[in-house]
């Protein structure tokens, strides 16, 4: 009779408490999420405020995206070497403090286009340092068979939070003080998360070697990366499908009131739901509703899909959700963007549970940094391209490239590796 090794009770006790270790991590994004959607309308909306420029809202979206171009990869080899947990919380509490000063200078009439660039810039250059490392952590809070469930947690978080965010600010900015407390709000959320996560505890991590020559650890993180046929096609494939749908993101504020404004008939007591910037927050926070509504399922769908096709279907749903919407001239058209939110948050639970699965455990935090780097690194392109066509050729003209270049995408996708690869074998720990 072959020996059986008995269970090791640490370990059980680990798997077991996997997922509520997770909760605080959950929680706390949810909240810090829902100001970040407040200030997404919130932020472009005071920037129209300012300015009415369509350039000058796409170059708002590239400053804010740019920092994981310059920062990406060595953020990667930082949070490698040193404890993650410190990061995020400073990370944090850094956000806060940048929103409070903007708080401040919108209430006195301070702000300048220039001082917006910069707020989105420095927000932008720390959330590369909390959002890879949140990565890079979770592994070490959650056991590996619950990766995919906790993922999808954090992604629902962020759909609810985009769905309420977005009106919330709209609300704030017609009849709730305006600005200033729609970026004091944003501050305070910070705030919270990092006491959210001063409480999780963190499982002892596989240490890389501390020291070594940096360059040296940058080039290796890339080098695993490049060298694993799925992440690298995954990572190419969110590249492109961020670059042409980067201005799509960015120019909703001026899209919704521009084509859907017209097709609304509110009853008279909704109307304020529906008037200047509160129409533009209240349709953002549909179509977020919609796409929670199909994150809800994002478990049971990678149970029946492989990663990778999971992650083409959400690009599909994506691209087709969003051309819909640009044609629909309807305010109806929600309904189609709400799905193309959904085809978002599948592909982003595919690709991380990937990242995540895939990467050797001393060095997670170089190769998920490397992955979002080169997934995000067209982003600013895009937005501030976009807005450029945008003010020279119209909007319509920008969905409708823009939509149909993440459907070629994920057309593209279905001829590799991420398609044809029976699914994503789990690490051994």
């Amino acid at each position: 009779m072959p020996f059986v090794e008995p269970p090791d009770l640490s370990t059980l006790r680990y798997l077991s408490g996997s997922q509520h270790r997770a909760r605080p991590i959950v929680w706390g994004q949810a909240i810090s999420l829902l100001g970040d959607y407040v200030a997404y309308v919130t932020l472009p909306l005071f920037m129209v405020y300012l300015t009415g420029r369509g350039l000058d809202l796409g170059l708002t979206a590239a400053a804010e995206t740019l920092p994981t171009l310059l920062f990406g990869f060595t953020a990667g080899v930082y949070l490698d070497r040193f404890a993650i947990k410190p990061i995020l919380i400073g990370s944090d509490l850094l956000r806060a403090a940048v929103f409070v000063l903007l708080s401040f200078g919108a209430a006195t009439d301070a702000a300048l286009p220039w001082m917006v660039f910069l707020a989105a810039f420095v927000v932008g250059s720390l959330a590369t340092f909390f959002n890879s490392g949140l990565e890079a952590m979770l592994p070490s809070v959650v056991a590996e068979e619950h990766l995919v469930v906790v993922n999808s947690h954090l992604a629902l978080a962020r759909t609810l939070a985009f769905a309420l965010g977005p009106a919330l600010g709209g609300v704030l900015i017609s009849v709730g003080g305006g600005f200033p407390v729609a970026f004091a709000v944003n501050a305070a959320t910070f705030v919270i998360s990092a006491g959210f996560l001063i409480g999780v505890r963190v499982r002892q991590r596989v240490e890389a070697t501390r020291g070594g020559p940096f360059l040296e650890e940058l080039r290796s993180g890339l080098a695993f990366l490049w060298g694993h046929r799925q992440l690298r096609w995954v990572t190419i494939g969110a590249a492109v499908a961020n670059l042409v749908f980067a201005p799509l993101e960015a120019l909703l504020p001026l899209f919704i009131p521009t084509y859907l404004e017209a097709a609304l008939n509110p009853p008279s007591f909704l109307e304020f739901l529906f008037a200047d910037e509160a129409l533009v927050g209240l349709f953002i926070g549909l179509q977020a509703t919609i796409g929670s509504v199909m994150i809800f399922f994002g478990p049971r769908l990678a149970k029946r899909a492989h990663l990778g096709r999971m992650f083409t279907a959400g690009l599909v749903l994506f691209g087709a959700g969003f051309a819909i919407m640009a044609f629909s001239k309807s305010f109806w058209g929600v309904v189609p963007a709400g799905i193309g939110v959904g085809g978002v948050g599948y592909a982003n639970i595919a690709i991380v549970t990937m990242r995540q699965r895939l990467s050797p455990p001393e060095m997670l935090g170089r190769v998920v940094a490397a992955s979002r780097t080169i997934s995000w690194s067209l982003i600013p392109l895009g937005a501030a391209l976009g807005g450029a066509l945008a003010d020279a050729i119209g909007l319509l003209p920008v969905y409708a490239f823009g939509a149909a270049g993440v459907l070629l995408t994920a057309a593209a996708i279905t001829r590799t590796p991420v398609w044809s690869d029976p699914g994503v074998a789990p690490r051994r720990r």
